[in-house]
């Protein structure tokens, strides 16, 4: 991979005065004057310009709730950039790493107070690494030789267009409730993630370089200590294994079908409440589900400012694999929700890899031997006729099959593995009904 040697830096800061708005960006323009020379500069749609200071101060000055600016000033030493509408302001900065390391206390300064005062979030990271998480298209990433284009992973894209599956690298920008989702060099995260990450996840997040409790309610995460060198494999661990240990991946994706790894943590939402479950093994540390032999547990109330947490030891039951359970009809069931249309394989690996998460269990419950277990795929109509199955029996080859039912609105089938059991079924996403899944409806 070609490198530039480049910072990266990207912050959205909203405010409740149009004059707080106007402040932070003259604050911006500001400094970027003190860390470089401007050269040249543009506004909105208009023509690059030698650089004004007093016009470019004008034109923000001149502001009001109703206006929108997009800003860019080019220097030798970087490209600086802010957009403001309805005093919500993006700003990205791209720096040559000589100047940030030269100002790197005042330039992380300048980033803290700014991210205090009105932060929602922002990260610091090398630009290299950002390009190589969130670039996509195979054609904008000249960074990469032929050969490492061909075993980087692949999903289609609306358009059928094969792309690059960025859901799979760490510092891969997806976003949630509005919220950037991501793991890179140092991270800024306000409080409106604690409404769905509790708060003390942040803080007590393990092998990450520090934690920074700042004003108002920010935390400020750094993952190692130079970031240009996070091509190391240690730095790539720290950034895949803080990914995995906030649940990114378990709240957001958009590939279709998920990240396709077992979780560090899972997540249930009610009404204002956030509830969170982690893995944990003997030495309190973060371990895939199945591994767990400590489970810890927050419940969040974000607007009443109650929360709880406890820690237990033990093993799994039922409802950790099937909360829905109908206790007349003698079944319990989870879901996915997928969309293999964007898999290269039509969701072959994606089958699998949930199949096996709910068949491939030990848990000491007697409803597990008495209850028929249900794992129900939600798919697109036009998915339902092209479930590759016989791919998939092979692929399931250590897994006895039986009863194969294929109508036009299901197709199911029943597994078993030594002494685990599971009925998959492949339905229509158009009748998934969430509001009333204790009754388990008859088709299985």
């Amino acid at each position: 991979m070609k490198k530039t040697g480049k910072i990266y830096m990207m912050s959205q800061l909203n405010s409740s005065l149009m004059e707080e708005s106007i402040e932070l960006l003259k604050d911006w323009l500001s400094f970027v004057r003190i860390i470089t020379e401007p050269k040249y500069y543009k506004i909105d749609d208009g023509e690059t310009l030698p650089f004004d200071s007093l016009a470019a101060k004008s034109a923000i000055e001149d502001l009001t709730d109703k206006d929108t600016l997009w800003m860019k000033i080019y220097a030798s030493e970087g490209e600086f950039q802010v957009h403001i509408s309805s005093r919500s302001i993006v700003e990205r900065n791209i720096i040559d790493s000589s100047v940030f390391f030269k100002y790197q206390k005042m330039i992380e300064n300048y980033n803290d107070l700014r991210m205090e005062a009105s932060g929602i979030y922002g990260y610091i990271r090398s630009l290299d690494e950002y390009l190589y998480n969130n670039v996509e298209k195979m054609d904008k990433r000249d960074f990469d030789t032929a050969e490492e284009l061909t075993k980087l992973p692949k999903r289609y894209n609306n358009n059928q267009e094969i792309i690059v599956d960025c859901n799979q690298f760490s510092g891969y920008d997806i976003f949630f409730r509005g919220l950037c989702l991501t793991a890179c060099w140092k991270m800024y995260y306000s409080s409106l993630y604690f409404q769905i990450i509790p708060r003390q996840i942040f803080l007590e997040v393990q092998q990450v370089q520090t934690i920074e409790e700042l004003k108002n309610d920010m935390v400020k995460v750094s993952l190692f200590l130079d970031p240009l060198n996070w091509q190391a494999e240690a730095n790539q661990h720290f950034q895949q294994f803080f990914r995995a240990q906030m649940g990114f991946d378990q709240l957001a994706w958009n590939n279709g079908v998920g990240i396709l790894r077992p979780p560090l943590i899972e997540f249930a939402f009610i009404e204002e409440m956030v509830q969170t479950v982690q893995y944990q093994n003997d030495r309190f540390q973060p371990v895939e589900k199945k591994k767990a032999t400590y489970f810890v547990t927050r419940s969040s109330d974000y607007i009443r400012q109650e929360y709880s947490e406890n820690r237990t030891k033990g093993v799994l039951n039922v409802q950790a694999y099937f909360p829905w359970i109908d206790h007349q009809g003698k079944k319990m069931m989870n879901y996915r929700v997928i969309n293999p249309q964007l898999a290269i394989d039509a969701g072959l690996a994606a089958y699998e890899f949930y199949i096996r998460q709910y068949l491939e269990i030990h848990v000491a419950d007697e409803k597990y031997d008495t209850y028929l277990a249900v794992l129900r795929f939600y798919l697109p109509k036009a998915s339902l006729a092209q479930v590759p199955l016989d791919e998939l029996q092979e692929k399931l080859w250590d897994v006895n099959i039986s009863n194969l039912v294929i109508q036009d609105s299901a197709t199911y089938f029943d597994l078993r593995k030594d002494s685990s059991h599971l009925r998959v079924a492949f339905v229509n996403a158009d009748h998934l009904e969430i509001k009333d899944l204790e009754k388990i409806d008859e088709m299985e």
